[in-house]
């Protein structure tokens, strides 16, 4: 039997990144960084333990939630619903929605680690599970913007 070529593993096998350019470094490395810097920073406020245990620095999280809204930002910048935008309210829109949606994850988590028992792995894996729905949630929402503003462009 044939592999299927829709199948998630072919498309992991077959996906490049795009070239290095100043366009994929503002909307796709940035992104990319600042989700990496988001799941990062999911562990450390569900427990702060383990990445002080990992890497032996003074505390990351500011960097972290640093690196998370520029990557952020610059994502919700590229976005298509804000393409016809004037630049500073692009800018502000996604300075705004980056820092709601980092602010309000980081006391997500704050919240809900307070309402766990004190079992590392737990709170691990929910810091890591809740970033990832938060962040698809973010990614869906911004998907129905553009789709909207398409289907009234027309």
């Amino acid at each position: 039997m044939a592999p299927d070529k829709n199948s998630l593993i072919a498309k992991i096998v077959s996906y490049r990144p795009p070239a290095l350019d100043r366009n994929s470094a503002i909307n796709f490395y940035a992104p990319a960084f600042g989700t990496f810097s988001y799941t990062v920073l999911s562990i450390n406020v569900m427990n702060p333990g383990l990445l002080q245990r990992i890497v032996p620095m003074p505390d990351l999280t500011n960097l972290l939630l640093l690196n998370s809204c520029v990557g952020s930002a610059l994502f919700i910048s590229g976005r298509p619903h804000l393409s016809e935008s004037p630049l500073k309210l692009r800018v502000l829109y996604s300075a705004y929605g980056s820092i709601i949606f980092n602010l309000g994850s980081v006391l997500t988590w704050a919240i809900v680690r307070s309402l766990l028992p004190n079992n590392s792995v737990l709170v691990t894996l929910v810091g890591l599970a809740s970033g990832c729905v938060l962040t698809c949630c973010g990614k869906a929402y911004l998907n129905l913007n553009d789709e909207n503003v398409k289907k009234n462009k027309k």
